[in-house]
């Protein structure tokens, strides 16, 4: 919300005059909320690599009935992740799109140095939501999503033939 919010202020603002610093109050808050949300996301990362283990474990055993039971609430706890970490993700992607629009904007000087400067000061605050230093971001949702299908790809045909 922060994000859509600065934006629709970066158009409709007149002037480059207090953008920076609300910018830098927004960006506090998204690195608070980021530091806040890194633990609980630390946890559900754990807890996925946990079930997949666990279930692993299950689908090599000998109860075809209850494996596939498990892999199906497997599936949709990380399907439930992996929208989790898309939403930080898209969050992310709207932080690192709010430079190019202020950017874009034309607020009446041909050479505009203020503005050049406040776009490189949004660049190198560098907002956004980390989980331990690294950003979450649509490739880091693809290689998850690659690896997951793999997964199940190796335990499903397991599956199946029991």
């Amino acid at each position: 919300m922060a994000a859509d919010s600065f934006g629709t202020e970066v158009m409709t603002a007149e002037q480059l005059g207090g953008l920076v610093s609300r910018f830098n109050v927004m960006s506090a808050v998204v690195r608070r909320a980021g530091f806040l949300l890194e633990r609980p996301l630390l946890v559900i990362t754990q807890c996925n690599l946990g079930l997949c283990a666990l279930g692993v474990m299950v689908v090599l055993s000998d109860s075809p009935p209850t494996a596939a039971i498990f892999l199906g609430v497997v599936t949709a706890w990380l399907l439930l992740s992996f929208s989790l970490f898309s939403a930080v993700a898209e969050v992310n992607l709207k932080l690192d799109r709010l430079p190019p629009l202020l950017n874009a904007r034309h607020f009446g000087f041909e050479i505009d140095l203020d503005k050049r400067c406040a776009v490189d000061d949004m660049r190198a605050c560098d907002a956004g939501l980390k989980m331990f230093n690294v950003r979450v971001d649509r490739k880091i949702m693809l290689k998850l999503g690659y690896y997951g299908i793999a997964g199940l790809s190796a335990l499903v045909p397991r599956l199946l033939n029991t």
